[in-house]
């Protein structure tokens, strides 16, 4: 990771000096979706209950460089979060939330008592991106179609787990968080293959608007433990692009 992060640095700077250039904020909606690997079949209860998608946000600062008038090449350090969500529903008196947390106490049974445990992974590092813009015939000439695709890599910055009780509370709190015995043993790394499709719309002969998609698929396992879990992560592309 020290020696990605060298890197990057110094392809960054050795361009500052060169042509166009451009500064940029990006932010990335996120929805994570988790494929968990083989698992023996007592040990399925504790993730049989995984949720769809769990939703985030996630932030960049994008530095690009304009290779020509088509090709560009894009450097994002910024933070990165996934998710994976359980859902425990139509939970009774004495059952058990997590390890974490003491048994449920709440005799009342006027509403459905369910809890939605996330574990979030938080991420710092960067995207490099390579990207072309298309040539399409008929388009408002202030606006550009970019593809394309690169690397992410990134260092684990915290692993924790919130905790968010509906129809009951556990010690007088509907959330909890934990930072330690999460039930996920997070690997401290992550390294993705990024696609990228953005319309790149000018506002002003210097301002940028970007919206697009991410698509990423890690490298890696989310998790070292077992089961294996895999996180995948696709996003939205919404930010601004300004030319120095």
């Amino acid at each position: 990771m020290r020696l990605l992060t060298i890197i990057t640095l110094s392809l960054i700077f050795s361009n500052l000096s060169s042509a166009q250039m451009s500064l940029g904020i990006l932010s990335e909606p996120t929805i994570s979706f988790a494929k968990v690997g083989a698992l023996p079949r007592a040990e399925s209860d504790s993730i049989r209950n995984l949720k769809a998608g769990s939703k985030s946000i996630s932030l960049g600062i994008e530095i690009r460089k304009q290779i020509d008038r088509y090709q560009s090449i894009t450097f994002i350090p910024g933070y990165l979060q996934t998710n994976m969500m359980l859902v425990k529903e139509d939970m009774q008196f004495l059952d058990v939330v997590h390890p974490k947390l003491p048994e449920i106490r709440d005799f009342a049974q006027a509403a459905p008592k369910v809890a939605y445990i996330t574990h979030r992974q938080k991420y710092a590092g960067t995207q490099i991106i390579y990207a072309k813009k298309l040539d399409v015939r008929g388009m408002d000439r202030k606006a550009k179609i970019e593809i394309g695709g690169g690397i992410g890599a990134y260092a684990l910055l915290q692993s924790d787990v919130k905790i968010r009780t509906e129809g009951f509370a556990i010690k007088d709190k509907f959330t909890h968080v934990f930072t330690d015995s999460t039930g996920l043993d997070a690997r401290p790394y992550l390294i993705q293959i990024i696609l990228v499709a953005d319309l790149n719309y000018e506002l002003s002969p210097k301002t940028h608007l970007i919206a697009g998609i991410k698509v990423s698929s890690p490298l890696t396992s989310t998790s070292t433990s077992e089961p294996k879990i895999t996180i995948f992560s696709p996003a939205l592309r919404i930010g601004l692009r300004f030319e120095i």
